[in-house]
C-alpha cells in the first residue's frame, strides 16, 4: 500500500475543508474508495497520517481528542 499517495489525496482534500471543520482520516476520502482498502491498510494509514501530522508535515490542522468510536479527530484551522 503506497501511503504516500493516499497522503497526497487526503492533504488536497484537506485544503477544500471549511476553517472549523472537524474530521476524521476516512471523512478525507469518498466512501466507495475507502472501503475498498483493507482493515489492516485503513488503520495504517491513519498511523501514518498521524505521524505525518506529528512531524508537522501536515499544516494547517490540529488533533483533537479522540471520538466515542476511538478514531482519532482533527479540526482544520
Amino acid at each position: 500500500m503506497d501511503y504516500q499517495v493516499l497522503l497526497a489525496k487526503a492533504l488536497l482534500e484537506i485544503t477544500r475543508l471549511e476553517s472549523g471543520t472537524i474530521f476524521e482520516v476516512k471523512d478525507l476520502f469518498p466512501p466507495h474508495e475507502w472501503k475498498k482498502l483493507t482493515r489492516g491498510n485503513k488503520i495504517g494509514f491513519g498511523q501514518h497520517f498521524s505521524r505525518e501530522y506529528k512531524e508537522g508535515r501536515i499544516p494547517g490542522i490540529e488533533k483533537l481528542e479522540r471520538g466515542k468510536d476511538n478514531h482519532s479527530r482533527y479540526i482544520k484551522r
